[in-house]
């Protein structure tokens, strides 16, 4: 189990944005010999093959195709983005004879987590070449900033209930400069062009200590990242092991921007998901009702992590339901729709596990906790399919590093992998 968990940590470790995790991702495909498609171009599909499909650089969905499109799909969908700080477009500032970044959050950060935190640097930028724009991919991963605290002497409340204003407080200190330029010339280098030709970026801060095992047997994970590479990671490798034995349609797909609620061109709410079903379909030449038949037959799971009970905590959970690190995957419900997960699906999920004897737990929030949410209720919304919020069991989510359970990555991936084989 534990080299499972430690190829996972390589992909995590290797994924400081959605840019590289996607990037990671076509080279997994690849390897598979997937056939690539370009959105911009014409597709030509057959069936009984392996495709995949990159969306603004940030989103990846893979698809295999049975010999009967009428069957339905198996689709299990994640999120590739994490909270962090990013770079704004005037991206550093002088203050008190220091550069510091100029940065706004991205998700719902604990922000305390953040600070006295080496951090590396990472994502895209566009440089102009000639009469041409240039996209490169960065990712320096030797610390270049931190976030200093403020002394205990300076604060005496600093333990009681401390509120951080991320404009004023947050900004992490970049070098010891006078002249703003620091930031720009790094980026210029890494990018091999000059710090006029920088036309605009999208970078991200990130913890620049991988992530590793950590427990007197190993037996937990501590990285930055877990929600939702974790299980990203799960379903692409679920899926691709899958693919030598899938008798029926299947679908992985990867969304950016869950974290900020997944309204962009790249999100669960975008066209994405609905482009490729619809391409398939043409590619056939099925008609809309035969689409409708076949997502009325689909079933979909929604992989984002879950809330495992904190031993310092008990009482913020549910005390009729005690899910714990690695005792197995999590099936997440809620009556006001947080979660997808409904009494069929669940019935159906729940065979699978104790066919394949795969553990699993159940979770629901305390009934005074509204709880979160993930991309699960919006896409069986929008395609009418019957769908699960399954994920692995977690401490400090949204923390800038997160614990799981070194146990619970093989048995997540050993799900999906007998979800998308299982006839």
């Amino acid at each position: 189990m534990n080299s499972y968990a430690q190829s996972m940590l390589e992909y995590i470790n290797g994924s400081p944005t959605p840019y590289h995790a996607v990037n990671k991702l076509k080279d997994m495909l690849d390897k598979k010999n997937a056939i690539g498609l370009d959105v911009e171009s014409s597709w030509e599909l057959e069936q009984g093959k392996l495709y995949y499909v990159v969306n603004k650089d940030t989103s990846i969905a893979a698809f295999y195709l049975s010999s009967d499109l009428e069957k339905g799909f198996k689709i299990a969908a994640a999120h590739t983005d994490s909270p962090c700080f990013r770079i704004k477009p005037t991206s550093s500032f002088i203050k008190g004879g220091y550069e510091l970044l100029n940065v706004e959050g991205y998700g719902g950060s604990i922000l305390y987590s953040w600070l006295d935190r080496p951090l590396g640097l990472a994502g895209v930028v566009y440089v102009k070449e000639k009469d041409s724009i240039r996209k490169v991919y960065i990712n320096i991963s030797e610390p270049i900033a931190i976030i200093p605290s403020l002394a205990i002497h300076m604060n005496r409340e600093v333990n009681e209930n401390v509120k951080f204003n991320i404009q004023n407080e947050l900004s992490p200190l970049f070098a010891q400069e006078d002249n703003g330029q620091a930031f720009i010339s790094l980026l210029a280098k890494e990018a091999n062009c000059t710090e006029d030709d920088v036309l605009s970026f999208d970078l991200m801060t990130y913890d620049a200590s991988p992530g590793t095992f950590v427990g007197l047997n190993k037996e937990f994970i501590s990285s930055p990242r877990l929600d939702d590479l974790s299980m990203v990671y799960s379903i692409f490798t679920g899926f691709i092991e899958s693919c030598d034995n899938m008798m029926e349609n299947a679908i992985a797909v990867a969304f950016d921007h869950e974290e900020c609620g997944s309204l962009s061109d790249r999100g669960a709410r975008s066209n994405f998901l609905d482009m490729i079903l619809d391409r398939i379909f043409e590619s056939f030449d099925m008609s809309k009702e035969k689409k409708y038949i076949a997502l009325f037959k689909s079933f979909l799971i929604s992989g984002d992590m879950a809330h495992a009970a904190h031993p310092a905590y008990p009482d913020k959970n549910d005390p009729h339901m005690h899910v714990c690190l690695n005792k197995g995957p999590v099936l997440k419900h809620n009556s006001n729709q947080s979660y997808a997960s409904n009494a069929k699906a669940t019935a159906y999920i729940k065979t699978l596990c104790k066919k394949n004897d795969i553990p699993l737990q159940e979770y629901a929030n305390r009934s005074d906790v509204r709880g979160g949410g993930t991309i699960g209720p919006m896409l069986s919304a929008e395609y009418g399919i019957t769908a699960v919020d399954i994920g692995s069991p977690m401490l400090s989510m949204h923390s800038a590093r997160e614990l799981g359970g070194s146990k619970d990555p093989f048995m997540i991936h050993k799900l999906f992998k007998v979800f998308y084989s299982n006839n």
